[in-house]
């Protein structure tokens, strides 16, 4: 992967930067890693009766509609009948893929850490603000994360950007960084208050912390 974010776009909507997120790896994705139900790296990995591994949520989901629709239970991979849905948890693969994730996720922070300053183009600084809400969204402890890596501070800086869709994006950020994390809360309200005089404020355009932009 390159050392820097794709600009060749800007998805609009959250669900797409995420679509996107979750593909992006610095450290090569294995197929272990893959349920071949959702296509996505697992979280919560369970074995059935045959060997065969999936996401949780998904063989469940699986099971049900065989039993709605009157189907045998079958493995969704090899179509084999199975004799029960016993599923178990594949703790040794589940580690594995949350070492891997951690791993990746920190290495994508620091890319976004660099890509945090004024001097970087507009999408470029988009785009890894968008990552920072994703890693937040993901895990409440990545906001410790975020917070320890000193992004507060770079986000809060973000709002001096003469793009207003850069500053929209860090006072969006913001809010999702300080959401339900008290001690976040307090670091950016200072940052704030230190960096923005009040009567700066009176010319700034930003939407408040519950508008769109």
């Amino acid at each position: 992967m390159s050392s820097s974010w794709d600009g060749s776009n800007d998805p609009g909507s959250q669900s797409d930067d995420s679509f996107l997120f979750e593909r992006m790896h610095i450290e090569p994705i294995y197929d272990a890693f893959v349920c071949p139900l959702t296509k996505q790296v697992m979280r919560d990995p369970v074995t059935l009766e045959n060997g065969q591994t999936y996401e949780r949520e998904a063989i469940e989901k699986w099971f049900k509609e065989c039993r709605e629709s009157g189907r045998k239970l079958v493995c969704p991979l090899t179509l084999r009948e199975l004799k029960s849905t016993e599923m178990n948890p594949s703790m040794a693969l589940r580690n594995t893929i949350e070492e891997w994730t951690t791993r990746n996720e920190a290495a994508q922070l620091d890319m976004a850490r660099r890509s945090l300053n004024t001097g970087s183009p507009e999408k470029e600084t988009l785009q890894a603000l968008r990552y920072v809400q994703h890693i937040c969204q993901r895990s409440r402890s990545n906001k410790h994360v975020v917070r320890s890596a000193g992004l507060i501070q770079m986000i809060v800086d973000m709002l001096k950007s003469s793009s207003r869709k850069v500053r929209c994006r860090a006072l969006e950020t913001l809010r999702i960084v300080v959401e339900g994390d008290d001690e976040n809360k307090v670091v950016a309200g200072l940052l704030v208050i230190i960096s923005f005089p009040l009567q700066f404020f009176a010319i700034i355009s930003v939407p408040a912390f519950g508008d769109s932009c």
